[in-house]
């Protein structure tokens, strides 16, 4: 037996092998051909066995096998590497000084942010802004944002969660999300199956994840099916229990580039008076949507995904996908769970779900898909 650590997990859906490997917590997806040379890899003590079965069995060069047999090598290597240390930079928060204090109201809970300045407030107000709630009661939980020595900095209830690099803003926000999300819910992080990055949208009865790429449309296409009769269960950041598979509503407003504005202000009436940020990650500017979603929409079933590729001029198309084009967009970006209770449940979820791929231009057409295809029931 090779000394290499073989998949935890490997489950084949539509054709298409996924291993989970549980010491990194990463997936990979492999043909039956590559899985065959895994499994010979793994079952082989040394290089010179492994070249002997190939050369027999498979009629492969010497060379080859030898080349082969380096390859699988390194992606073991690779799959089985831990992932990167957390920074450990432990500080009380007494350290720091807040100038500023914002209180949200989502649902019946309030929420307190402290931050330590206006630029570490812009990473997470503008997203919040349509729950601001003026109050003197004591809020239910807080939360501190502070910046110090190119960290940044999270406190949840006081308590100290982790530092971030000032580079690394995406992980504090995702964090301070994981954090909000487990408090409004009264769950752990270990209940969760994840949190994708996809905007998703219901009918009340079961949803649709919208993935793509950064420019490729799915908000866009989310304010436009929400501002259409659908409910916004999630923009960016949907989160999906481990228990049940379902879906779960955030309250983060939705965030429009600069590039969809003329589009969007044909949709939502006031949208020209809604004042535009400058947006230092992209350089471009961005406005939030106040969300119209109802925040009791949880534990909404979902069972289709749909790949969104917005190309102007183009013929509006709603066709089945390969498992393997949304799944490459869909794992890199997410958050999943490392347990691997979690990650069982999180391939039988795949298993049950229908893949599409959207490509459009005309949105008017995309609404007609959404209404007589997709969310029917």
């Amino acid at each position: 037996m090779n000394n290499y650590i073989a998949p935890e997990l490997v489950k084949t859906i539509n054709g298409v092998n996924i291993l989970w490997f549980e010491s990194s917590n990463k997936y990979i997806l492999m043909d039956d051909t590559n899985l065959s040379l895994l499994n010979y890899f793994l079952d082989s003590s040394n290089r010179q066995e492994f070249t002997k079965r190939l050369t027999k069995s498979l009629f492969i060069s010497e060379e080859t096998s030898y080349s082969v047999y380096e390859d699988l090598k390194q992606l073991l290597l690779q799959c089985n590497s831990l992932p990167n240390e957390a920074l450990k930079s432990e500080i009380p928060l007494e350290t720091f000084q807040f100038t500023e204090t914002v209180t949200y109201q989502i649902k019946n809970k309030l929420l307190e942010v402290c931050f330590s300045n206006d630029l570490i407030k812009q990473l997470i107000h503008p997203q919040f802004k349509h729950l601001e709630h003026k109050t003197t009661q004591k809020a239910d939980f807080t939360f501190h944002v502070a910046s110090k020595d190119n960290l940044l900095y999270l406190f949840t209830n006081r308590i100290h969660c982790e530092p971030f690099k000032k580079s690394d803003t995406h992980l504090l926000q995702g964090k301070f999300a994981m954090e909000l999300l487990c408090l409004i819910t009264n769950r752990h992080e270990d209940d969760w199956l994840g949190t994708f990055h996809a905007s998703t949208i219901s009918n009340d009865k079961e949803a649709v994840m919208l993935l793509g790429e950064s420019g490729k449309g799915k908000s866009t296409l989310s304010a436009i099916l929400m501002h259409n009769g659908f409910n916004l269960i999630a923009d960016d950041f949907t989160p999906v229990l481990a228990k049940t598979q379902s879906i779960y509503a955030y309250p983060s407003a939705i965030s429009i580039k600069e590039g969809s504005f003329k589009v969007i202000e044909n949709y939502i009436d006031d949208f020209n008076d809604i004042k535009a940020i400058k947006n230092h990650t992209t350089k471009g500017k961005i406005k939030y949507i106040t969300p119209l979603n109802k925040l009791g929409l949880n534990n909404i079933p979902c069972y289709k995904m749909v790949l969104v590729n917005y190309q102007k001029d183009v013929p509006t198309t709603i066709e089945k996908a390969p498992i393997e084009s949304v799944l490459e967009t869909l794992i890199p970006d997410s958050w999943l769970s490392p347990k691997t209770e979690n990650a069982k449940l999180f391939l039988n979820w795949l298993e049950k779900i229908t893949f599409y791929k959207l490509t459009y231009s005309n949105n008017n057409e995309v609404i007609d898909i959404f209404k007589n295809e997709l969310l029917t029931n």
